[in-house]
């Protein structure tokens, strides 16, 4: 058997520097660049807690107010800066479910859906109901639901002011080999976008 011993009256550590020292401010300095800032409400009336310049952009998260989800930036107009909406950010689409009962296959209520809540009212211009592309599906059901819907012309609801159109919906479920109309409550599942 070998027997090794090792036997030093030194030991040596090699490695890296103890410090580092990165020079980041040397050169001319610039303006700084965009700032994006989110606030509750519009941004003409809300305090900042920011230095604002020109190009920053807000988004206003307040989902009460009309302005909800809009993109604003801050631009000189006229001599004159202000924040100026450059945009939405909701999407063309709008998704929801609604408990709906049916009677003899026919919806007891026509469902209301707000356009605002789709596509911002500035855009409806010259859209109309033929403009909404709308899905609907059903859940809670063991049995195969089979359904048509109809879609009012666009109006405003005289009670809210809102612009809206309604849904009216007729169903028939599959049932020991037979269609039958659909008579109880059910979910129904909408997708509804822009076309």
């Amino acid at each position: 058997m070998t027997n090794i011993f090792v036997s030093s009256d030194e030991t040596k550590v090699i490695g890296g520097t103890e410090t580092v020292n990165v020079e980041v401010d040397f050169g001319p300095q610039g303006d700084r660049g965009n700032l994006f800032l989110v606030g509750y409400g519009n941004p003409n009336i809300v305090n900042h807690a920011v230095d604002i310049n020109l190009l920053d952009i807000y988004i206003n998260i307040q989902s009460t107010d009309e302005d909800y989800l809009v993109i604003y930036q801050y631009i000189s107009n006229a001599g004159n800066n202000a924040w100026v909406s450059a945009g939405k950010l909701m999407t063309d689409k709008f998704s929801t479910n609604k408990d709906i009962t049916f009677v003899n296959g026919i919806s007891s209520i026509g469902i209301d859906f707000k356009v605002s809540n789709i596509i911002p009212l500035s855009l409806v211009g010259g859209l109309t109901a033929d403009d909404f592309n709308i899905q609907c599906t059903f859940s809670g059901s063991s049995k195969p639901i089979a359904s048509s819907l109809t879609i009012s012309p666009i109006t405003i609801q005289s009670a809210t002011g809102d612009v809206i159109f309604t849904v009216y919906l007729n169903a028939v479920e599959y049932f020991e080999g037979a269609w039958t109309p659909l008579n109880r409550l059910v979910t129904a599942h909408f997708l509804i976008t822009v076309v």
